[in-house]
């Protein structure tokens, strides 16, 4: 127990002694605090804000792109449709120039006038045609669709055999078909291989870089 040592002293003839430890309260020693900082937070490296708006668009381009091209290359192999684009203006304005159309297969006896068909071009190796049937007719040879494009002013001068099954347009989307076809060829293919790779070691060197600025500043 902490105590106090009383003391005399003779100052002209008087005594006087200390106080006691009873007659006067101690006061408390306040130990001084450090100031409080004041003022807005820090704020965050341009860079990394551009970065963190950037970073999630230019995967999600990279994720439509990718699955783009797997859906015209690899789907149709192993899933019942196919997927082409289109690459004139005869179907203008229902399915624009550089649109990707998805088909699904259906018998012949099935298809009716007004569906939108792709069919072999008669008498041409290689070129197949999206047209629309505008006429089911017999012929000695059998039934055959009349097609016609709907840009065009007149049916095609070819008949096409409704035998057999067939593909017919069920949706497309614009204007796709002209960057995918772009980037079937070899040389996009790698760009599309290199640019998300380089994209994603710039963001990760990026938080590094911003990671070690937070710790010199600390």
């Amino acid at each position: 127990m902490a105590h106090y040592e009383l003391t005399t002293t003779l100052t002209g003839g008087q005594t006087t002694q200390a106080p006691n430890a009873g007659d006067t309260p101690m006061e408390p020693t306040v130990p001084p605090h450090e100031p409080v900082p004041t003022g807005a937070p820090a704020e965050q490296p341009r860079s990394s804000l551009v970065w963190r708006l950037f970073s999630p668009l230019i995967l999600a381009a990279v994720f439509v792109i990718v699955v783009g091209l797997l859906a015209l290359t690899v789907g149709p192999k192993f899933l019942p449709y196919q997927a082409l684009v289109v690459r004139s203006g005869s179907m203008a304005p229902t399915i624009p120039t550089g649109s990707v159309v998805f088909y699904h297969k259906v018998s012949a006896e099935k298809v009716k006038v007004g569906d939108v068909i792709v069919f072999d071009r008669p008498g041409v190796t290689g070129e197949r045609v999206t047209h629309r049937v505008v006429k089911i007719a017999t012929a000695q040879t059998g039934r055959y669709f009349e097609t016609k494009g709907d840009a065009n002013g007149a049916p095609d001068d070819w008949r096409v055999p409704a035998v057999g099954t067939g593909w017919v347009a069920g949706m497309h989307i614009p204007v796709v078909g002209y960057v995918l076809a772009d980037l079937q060829t070899t040389t996009a293919r790698l760009l599309l291989l290199l640019i998300p790779a380089l994209g994603l070691g710039l963001i990760t060197l990026t938080e590094i870089w911003r990671d070690r600025g937070k710790g010199v500043k600390a």
